[in-house]
């Protein structure tokens, strides 16, 4: 299975997840279609569906024209459906971004609650595979995971505190790098292979010191971070290779 970057950031987050066989999952499409079109060689025919966290721009944009060409889109954070749905042979099940009293972990601008959702995503070449972004935290814990995409947004030591407004934005709806550690932490098992981050942002995040910190909280995966076009093999580490 092969993970590809598209976009990632508040300009726009997109993701593919293709199998050997050419089964193509969407992960947020928060970019103009064409953009999409173009990242697959104009051939959609491979396209299984798409999955979208939340309807924030960055990660929505293209819902309603990927649902015109007849692809299938999951966004259960708007449509209230979390459940499991299948892909082909992708298996996608959703959960809720929220604390434990139900309060909702991401932020409108005008600080009202924003639902978002996280997915689990199963395919026999890679395993089991989190999708998560937009978050302050995780209440979940999940067993056998054996690749990770998290959107880690900030290391608070970077911030520039003097614009409260956009700092408590940033606080309420986000993963800290801090927060991101330990959450891996906690999930972490001889079965994972890959962390990868992503939504990294443009003022208060750094790439290396991000991939440093999460290197020392689990040595025995493999750690980095998204830019556009850059590509990841994900293994199923259970599946015979002969």
């Amino acid at each position: 299975m092969k993970l590809k970057c598209i976009a990632t950031g508040s300009k726009g987050n997109c993701y593919l997840l293709t199998s050997e066989s050419g089964e193509t999952l969407i992960l947020d499409c928060g970019i103009p279609v064409k953009a999409i079109k173009e990242a697959l060689n104009w051939n959609i025919k491979g396209i299984q569906g798409a999955v979208c966290t939340h309807h924030h721009r960055d990660h929505s944009l293209s819902v309603i024209e990927l649902r015109n060409i007849g692809i299938d889109v999951f966004y259960p954070s708007v449509d209230l459906n979390i459940g499991v749905v299948n892909f082909g042979s992708l298996r996608v099940q959703s959960f809720d971004l929220t604390t434990l009293d139900g309060r909702c972990t991401h932020t409108n601008a005008d600080g009202t609650e924003c639902h978002c959702c996280g997915f689990l995503i199963t395919h026999k070449e890679m395993g089991r595979m989190l999708y998560i972004t937009d978050t302050k935290l995780i209440k979940w814990r999940f067993k056998g995971i054996n690749h990770i995409l998290l959107g880690v947004n900030y290391d608070k030591d970077l911030i520039d505190n003097e614009d409260s407004a956009k700092v408590n934005h940033v606080y309420r709806g986000h993963m800290s790098i801090d927060t991101a550690c330990d959450f891996v932490k906690a999930n972490n098992s001889k079965d994972l292979q890959n962390v990868i981050m992503c939504h990294l942002s443009k003022n208060n995040a750094d790439k290396d010191l991000f991939i440093d910190k999460m290197k020392s909280a689990v040595p025995n995966a493999n750690v980095d971070a998204s830019e556009p076009k850059k590509e990841w093999l994900l293994r199923n580490p259970n599946e015979c290779p002969f």
